[in-house]
């Protein structure tokens, strides 16, 4: 039934007539509008639109085989003429309109999807009301001519500001270029000269205002050609590499750049030009975390009471049990780089001072830096550290951070450490787990970065992954987390390889059924690392 049929029929009832919306739909101005989500009072969360259209047929070529860029830059459009939009009209979220604040990353979000010539947008709408009666003329606004509206202006955006989507599309397509060279290179990381990787200030996404531009040292520089031309840059080798140097000096901040070079930035990022491999994984200690059936023997091969490291399973992790816990688990699931801060580790498992070993007559702890070689040929490592000896001695490139500018001392360390040959171990990976049993979630919600849900005993900080970059993909675990029954049977990195095929298929193919507009993409392995941290997640090795 249409839209406009329905409004005539419920106008001034009270608000939970609005029910019969549900599903109703209008073609304005060659824009089909349909309610896909009613709010159950004006003061509950929003209502959801869906709206769609053909692409302009004046789109150019160059910019109809690149979705995602096209439909990131559309999206970052709507969200702006939606906010001007949006106009309070009553009571509650009456008037109310808008979509998810992008971040500086390009993303599939489920608000502005684009696909076979097609744009489907999901917009939040306050149903407008008064006394919890129903405006039908101010919905009928609402709906069919300013919702309408702002979508064909955002579509009209992308033959009118040409040269900004072009701008957009080529960022896009030399940091996809980049990454793919990364490979045939032999390198898991790429930082581009010239690029800004300050931010200004913690916790912020825009670039620090007369930050000391990238530089790389001569000796670890390569130029990569792209289809937009050479791009010259540092890259980091396969293998193991320590960034050293003393404190305030940009070392974390080099990581956090590669850490967040899984995915493409928008323009003015500053690090258009830092790629990193997608299956990229940060790791921590997490003390307090849980831990299901992982095999952390290579690290961790006695523990009190003979409790299993084969096997190893915990509601309340250790610093250093997590930490061993995570490396495997990222391993296991397909990592092929591992990113590690000094700042955020259990020490205990980064490295040991063999001179120290007269005092200790149990060694528990077999270290990173005792396997790293070994580990390399698994999962490459960076690993950021004031400048400890035997990650030092154990690593292929040593790169030291001065004023945010880096220096490459590997032939340096090697003359300064010459003779000292600190103990190697050989690294065993992890045995493969298949997901055996899930909790039933019902209702899972965010209050802030933390997953509640009925059948969840306690919350889970999602803020343990430090690489998603935006709230939609917070929200988009937190539905997740409600199908992971879907996934049982398959190994863990089987279920990657799933949630990645059906994420490029669109959200309906991911969850099932409409979404609203609240979600951006995750990756797999962001899924993986998820369902390692439920309680009631039971995992047998294979």
């Amino acid at each position: 039934m249409g839209i406009d049929r329905v409004l005539s029929r419920i106008n001034g009832k009270g608000y939970r007539a609005y029910r019969e919306l549900q599903g109703a739909s209008e073609v304005v101005d060659n824009v089909r509008v349909t309610i896909i989500r009613v709010q159950s009072d004006p003061f509950a969360p929003p209502s959801v639109a869906r709206l769609e259209a053909d692409l302009p047929p004046s789109l150019p070529e160059w910019a109809l085989g690149e979705p995602v860029p096209l439909s990131d830059f559309l999206y970052r459009r709507m969200y702006v003429l939606l906010r001007r939009a949006a106009v309070k009209i009553g009571e509650g979220r009456s008037g109310f309109l808008g979509v998810p604040r992008p971040g500086p990353v390009m993303l599939r979000r489920s608000g502005l999807e684009v696909y076979d010539g097609r744009v489907v947008a999901r917009v939040w709408v306050g149903l407008p009301s008064r006394r919890r009666r129903i405006l039908a003329d101010a919905a009928h606004e609402l709906l069919l001519e300013r919702l309408p509206r702002v979508f064909k202006k955002a579509l009209r955006a992308l033959v009118s500001e040409q040269d900004s989507l072009r701008r957009h599309i080529t960022a896009w397509q030399v940091q996809e270029d980049l990454r793919k060279s990364l490979p045939r290179l032999k390198l898991v990381a790429f930082v581009g000269d010239g690029s800004i990787l300050p931010r200004r200030c913690g916790g912020c996404e825009e670039p620090l205002p007369n930050a000391v531009p990238f530089e790389s040292p001569p000796s670890l520089r390569v130029e990569i050609e792209t289809r937009h031309g050479p791009v010259a840059g540092m890259g980091v080798r396969r293998g193991v590499t320590v960034v050293a140097g003393t404190a305030f000096h940009g070392k974390t901040t080099l990581l956090e750049a590669i850490q967040y070079g899984i995915y493409n930035h928008v323009p003015g990022d500053g690090r258009e030009r830092v790629v990193s491999l997608r299956s990229t994984v940060k790791v921590r200690a997490e003390d307090g975390r849980r831990v299901a059936c992982v095999d952390i023997s290579t690290f961790i091969h006695s523990l009190p009471d003979n409790r299993d490291t084969y096997c190893f399973t915990t509601e309340n992790a250790s610093g250093a049990t997590s930490m061993a816990a995570a490396i495997q688990e990222a391993i296991e699931a397909g990592a092929q780089l591992i990113l590690v801060d000094e700042d955020t580790s259990a020490t205990n498992l980064l490295f040991y001072d063999e001179r120290a070993e007269p005092l200790i007559r149990h060694k528990t702890v077999t270290t990173i830096s005792e396997q790293a070689s070994s580990i390399a040929s698994k999962a490459s490592l960076v690993v950021v550290s004031s400048g400890t000896a035997p990650l030092i001695a154990s690593a292929t490139t040593v790169v030291v951070m001065e004023d945010y500018r880096p220096r490459d001392a590997t032939t340096e360390s090697r003359e300064i450490l010459e003779g000292y040959q600190p103990p190697q171990q050989r690294y065993k990976p992890p045995r493969h787990r298949r997901l055996e049993l899930t909790p039933r979630l019902v209702k899972p919600r965010l209050k802030g970065r933390w997953l509640v849900a009925r059948g969840l005993n306690q919350p889970l900080d999602l803020g343990f992954n430090e690489q998603l970059a935006e709230e939609g993909q917070l929200r988009l675990l937190a539905a997740l987390s409600s199908r992971l029954h879907n996934f049982r049977g398959m190994t863990m990195r089987d279920i990657v390889v799933h949630v990645d095929s059906l994420i490029s298929k669109g959200f309906r193919a991911l969850l099932g059924e409409e979404p609203g507009p609240d979600y951006s993409e995750v990756r797999g392995v962001d899924v993986v690392m998820m369902i390692n941290r439920l309680p009631g997640i039971r995992a047998l090795q294979q």
